[in-house]
């Protein structure tokens, strides 16, 4: 285990992103090889700081996390069609440690 804060996890292999599935809350996760990008963004009242579980727009779906209305920043990582956007404890640390990890050689 690299880093967990009981929403996300990251360990060797990838990340996965507890409570993601609606509507059993099953877990998602995500291969470091299939991420393309991460980044981090900032939460607003228009962009998903009020969205507690769902899709903030048509690409994007947010994991549950009923604190998000007092975090700040999530992390994008871009993937597919769909890109998961969670907001972790420490979200700056979680992007440099999955930047770490998809920009290391093989």
């Amino acid at each position: 285990m690299i880093y967990d804060d009981g929403l996300v996890l990251l360990d060797e292999a990838g990340v996965t992103l507890r409570h993601y599935y609606f509507p059993l809350a099953t877990k998602k996760f995500v291969p470091y090889d299939k991420i393309r990008a991460v980044d981090t963004a900032v939460l607003g009242n228009w962009n998903g700081r009020w969205r507690l579980w769902g899709a903030s727009t048509d690409d994007q779906w947010l994991p549950l996390d009923v604190m998000r209305p007092k975090k700040d920043t999530a992390v994008v990582l871009t993937i597919r069609r769909i890109s998961p956007v969670f907001t972790p404890d420490d979200p700056e640390l979680v992007a440099r440690l999955i930047r770490e990890r998809i920009t290391a050689p093989a």
